[in-house]
């Protein structure tokens, strides 16, 4: 019994605390009940001062209205994110002015909240590098990762605009270097999903490598799903097969299972030593 009413009254603690936060739906406030005890004062805490001060009356509706974000979508990530309420209302203020100012999507702020752990000078320095570099899209992770990842994104950035040229995507450039339509090539993304998340500069150096090898585009267009195996398997299988004595390769035989390749290497083997007796 003792521990039931110390649990009621700790549950009761925790429901007055929330509800002098200041949420304007129950919905809102549901993720923080999952909040220790000790959490919940040090948010009322800042809550009311910044409502004091005339900040705003709650961060959450603050964040989502600058975001243009639906609280409710917003209440589960920030409980997760406490640290929000570690940092000053200024912080908070300013790191969000040079984001929305950058065209740093809120969608994209939403799932990397952690962003605004950094100063606003040190966010705006590191998006205006990247900006004068050519690339438009930002991301909050530009921010937050080594100088080695960035400056290897910006890189295939680089070459990916060179690549695409005055194409407007990568399927229009595939569509370019297989001499197949667009629609054939949004079909074979249908299909073969995994070609939707293929990098041009990998799509440009893998077409590159299967015509030096003797294919032409219109076996690869034909049989598209080479494009989604790793160009390193590929190039391992074409040197195998050629050791095997085969002098015409199925494109699809490349890309197939580690365990039906070998049954179909296996094969070949089998026929050979049939020949040789």
């Amino acid at each position: 019994m003792v521990n039931k009413s110390n649990s009621n009254n700790f549950n009761a603690t925790k429901a007055k605390i929330i509800l002098a936060l200041n949420f304007q739906s129950a919905e809102d406030a549901l993720p923080f009940y999952k909040l220790s005890l000790k959490t919940l004062i040090h948010v009322l805490k800042v809550t009311k001062n910044d409502e004091s001060k005339g900040y705003c009356k709650n961060r959450l509706y603050y964040i989502a209205s600058r975001l243009k974000v639906p609280p409710s979508v917003l209440s589960e990530k920030l409980a997760k994110r406490t640290f929000i309420y570690g940092l000053s209302f200024d912080w908070i203020e300013k790191a969000l002015d040079v984001l929305i100012e950058m065209n740093v999507a809120s969608d994209r702020i939403l799932r990397d909240l952690w962003v605004l752990k950094y100063h606003h000078e040190t966010i705006q320095e590191r998006l205006v590098k990247i900006k004068n570099l050519g690339i438009d899209n930002l991301y909050p992770w530009m921010v937050r990762c080594s100088e080695d990842i960035l400056n290897r994104y910006i890189s295939i950035s680089t070459e990916t605009k060179d690549i695409l040229g005055e194409t407007d995507s990568k399927q229009t450039y595939l569509a370019n270097r297989l001499n197949v339509s667009l629609d054939t090539v949004q079909e074979m993304c249908f299909k073969i999903p995994a070609l939707k998340t293929i990098r041009v500069t990998k799509v440009k150096h893998f077409l590159d490598f299967l015509e030096s090898e003797g294919f032409n585009v219109e076996e690869i267009a034909t049989k598209p799903r080479v494009l989604s195996a790793s160009q390193k398997t590929v190039k391992k299988r074409l040197d195998t097969l050629r050791n095997l004595g085969l002098k015409e390769i199925n494109l699809n035989v490349l890309c197939r299972s580690k365990k039906d390749f070998k049954k179909y290497c296996e094969s070949i083997e089998s026929l050979s030593e049939q020949d040789t007796c």
